[in-house]
């Protein structure tokens, strides 16, 4: 087109033609000049305006408008016409409309915000009325519905002979821990496919707990616990925790928590490497032990089917419940923000599986029966619950569907595994991904609508650095909570205290022990001096000493009591006498200091005296400083 023009030659003088014999550029199409302080306006790139739409955000300029219409045009208020000065008329228009630029691109940014992150929870949707039921879906056909990058996230390890798998994931869903009951231990970056670590301890392992980051983890091993780093490398061996049977780490508390054959709870300060208490439970071995994230208490399984919930300032359980006839094989806590650690499942060797409200543990809040026994359970960040046993997994959507506490909760997913037994089951957070652990390895099975698609990147982030892992875990040494802040009712911390009720004959609940040596002989009446020590220091007058004021109080000493009368023979001893008089040459610093701070305002007291009936003169010169 540009050559066509060219052979053309030149342009004839006309409208168009350029002024002082200048021949204008030659350009493909014509352009609105809009002079030489404005940039040129586009044809035909304004043409296409109108059938296209583009965010506020991508709007430098006023006239830019996505849609095309003058609706979304920045215009200043009409009252701003009104101003006679043109100076300011023109910035007062400039402000107004940068003003409402800057209120549209807000807008903008918190309609991104409040979106879920990657769109909604997402699930399985069925035609129920055409009779179809998400737990008659099985792998094949979601992994043919899902998208390629969710595909690649099922995947099966087979170890055979290795015996049943364990398995563990990190907080943030990003790293996986394996471990065999006869020693096959590994840990990988399993999204990447990233091996870290694989070792072969060659003796009996029966648990495997990340700690703080995925550089480290525990591992409960024939007779002792030992931690390991990244590498694989054993770092610390805890002899204190002699045969393990389960682990815990509670991870804003720092503490690694194990139950053992012995039948003691143990925590373990792992930033300190302080045993800090061990608790006897009493009930013998434990057969399963599950956390509340919420909360920080642990719940223990009992094989008598009592269940007890724990914390390290009692030596005593919080509660103590009868859950199963028969020993209860495996427990779990809901942690979705729906729960908020309220409800937990347990399951027995009865085959039964219950459902427990922590407000109210009196009775189940749900219970019903399974056709094989329970063996592992597992809560999703969504409140999915997955019940494994014999042949395969079951994940269950919603538990408080039904109107009675025995009905039984409909089926989400039934994930088959012919001729094993599902030992250990643990869903991924963030991620719709179960892995199950077996005796020839482990699956990784795909649950739609299982993983919270919204997380908190300050506090768990999927996609963190090397460098972000390092300062969380600065921040979480500096910010730990300490052990004494478990408690079972999450709601009493942060609440104020009550007033004080008074004196201590008014409220009468402080008792003798609780009370200082000075207010005990202020009571006993034998103080002598320290009873006007103990009477200034609560704000009481006593003969000599001014009040706030300043101003001498001549009112008399609080009635002594009475003089001791001699007892009958035997029982006012001469050895007690003379201690009684011992008492009064105890050397205690806190009653010197009183001492000297009473006599001290005494001296005060008796200058201003003087000075006010005239027997010293008031100093009011250079010297007075030093008076």
């Amino acid at each position: 087109m540009d050559a066509l023009i060219a052979a053309a030659g030149p342009l004839k003088a006309g409208k168009g033609a350029p002024h002082h014999g200048r021949r204008k550029p030659l350009t493909s199409h014509k352009t609105v000049d809009r002079g030489s302080e404005k940039e040129s306006i586009d044809p035909s790139t304004l043409s296409i305006l109108g059938s296209t739409r583009l965010p506020h955000a991508f709007h430098d300029t006023p006239h830019a408008s996505g849609s095309g219409t003058s609706s979304s045009t920045l215009r200043p208020d009409p009252s701003v016409s009104k101003i006679k000065d043109k100076k300011l008329r023109a910035k007062v228009a400039r402000t107004d409309v940068a003003t409402q630029r800057a209120n549209r691109e807000r807008n903008d940014v918190n309609e991104w915000l409040n979106a879920p992150l990657g769109g909604a929870a997402g699930g399985i949707e069925v035609d129920h009325e055409a009779g179809e039921r998400t737990w008659r879906i099985g792998q094949g056909e979601i992994e043919s519905a899902v998208g390629l990058s969710s595909r690649g996230k099922k995947f099966d390890l087979k170890f055979d002979g290795l015996g049943e798998y364990v398995v563990d994931y990190t907080r943030n869903g990003r790293h996986l821990a394996i471990a065999s009951k006869l020693g096959h231990v590994a840990t990988f970056d399993w999204q990447a496919g990233k091996l870290h670590s694989e070792i072969q301890l060659r003796e009996t392992v029966r648990d495997i707990k990340f700690l703080q980051s995925e550089s480290f983890y525990a591992v409960a091993q024939k007779k002792y616990v030992y931690i390991y780093d990244q590498d694989g490398v054993e770092l610390h061996k805890l002899k204190q925790h002699i045969e393990p049977l389960h682990l815990e780490f509670l991870p804003y508390h720092y503490l690694l928590v194990s139950s053992g054959h012995a039948g003691y709870l143990k925590y373990h300060d792992v930033s300190t490497g302080t045993l800090l208490t061990q608790i006897p439970s009493r009930l013998g071995s434990p057969p399963s032990m599950t956390q509340n994230a919420h909360s920080g208490i642990i719940h223990l399984g009992h094989t008598n089917g009592t269940m007890t919930l724990w914390s390290p300032n009692m030596t005593t359980p919080h509660v103590k419940l009868l859950a199963h006839r028969g020993p209860v094989s495996c427990m779990a806590v809901d942690p979705s923000e729906r729960s908020a650690g309220r409800y937990t499942v347990t399951g027995g060797m009865d085959g039964m599986v219950k459902l427990w409200d922590g407000r109210m543990w009196g009775k189940e809040v749900k219970s019903w029966h399974l056709r094989n026994r329970p063996q592992t359970l597992s809560f999703s960040g969504r409140g999915m619950l997955a019940i494994g046993g014999k042949g395969g997994v079951t994940v269950y959507n919603d538990l408080h569907s039904g109107s009675s506490a025995d009905s039984v909760p409909a089926p989400y997913l039934n994930l088959p595994t012919p001729s094993l037994t599902a030992h250990s089951a643990k869903f991924c957070p963030f991620d719709d991904i179960l892995a199950v652990g077996h005796s020839r390895g482990i699956s990784s099975l795909l649950v739609p609508g299982s993983g919270e698609p919204n997380f908190d990147s300050g506090e768990l982030d999927v996609f963190e650095s090397r460098t972000r892992r390092r300062e969380r875990e600065v921040r979480g040494v500096l910010d730990k909570i300490r052990p004494e802040l478990i408690t079972l009712d999450t709601e009493f911390l942060g609440k104020v205290g009550d007033q004080d009720r008074g004196t201590y004959e008014e409220r009468q609940g402080k008792s003798y022990r609780q009370l200082g040596r000075m207010e005990r002989l202020a009571l006993a009446g034998e103080g002598g001096e320290d009873s006007d020590a103990v009477a200034v220091a609560n704000g009481e007058t006593v003969e000599g000493v001014s009040d706030g004021d300043g101003n001498a109080n001549e009112s008399t000493r609080p009635i002594k009591k009475d003089k001791e009368r001699h007892k009958a023979r035997g029982k006012g001893t001469g050895m007690k006498k003379y201690l009684k008089k011992k008492r009064k040459n105890v050397i205690d610093p806190a009653l010197i200091a009183m001492r000297a701070k009473v006599a001290a305002q005494r001296q005060a007291d008796e200058q201003k005296r003087k000075i006010a009936s005239g027997e010293v003169k008031k100093e009011t010169g250079a010297l007075a400083r030093f008076g």
